[in-house]
């Protein structure tokens, strides 16, 4: 298990750590593995990280560059929609 920092906005920060946000949207460029601890910093409005701070460990994780099932041209008209599953 490794460490890794991400930082989020205010709004999205709190919805994550009210647990009603469970999922993540990153570039594929980033390195965070399952299992890994991520600790998410809350940004200011400027950007600038300030002393919030929760600790999540990451779950399962998809690279959509991997998903055969749709053909460029659909990915590029529709894009993706990320959905959170819920009970």
């Amino acid at each position: 298990m490794t460490k890794k920092i991400i930082h989020l906005d205010k709004e999205i920060f709190e919805r994550v750590k009210q647990k009603k946000k469970n999922f993540e949207v990153r570039l594929g460029n980033k390195d965070i593995n399952e299992g890994d601890k991520l600790i998410i910093i809350q940004r200011d409005e400027k950007g600038t990280p300030t002393k919030n701070y929760i600790v999540r460990k990451a779950g399962h994780i998809e690279l959509t560059k991997e998903m055969g099932h749709w053909s460029e041209e659909d990915k590029n008209k529709f894009g993706f929609k990320i959905i959170q599953l819920e009970d």
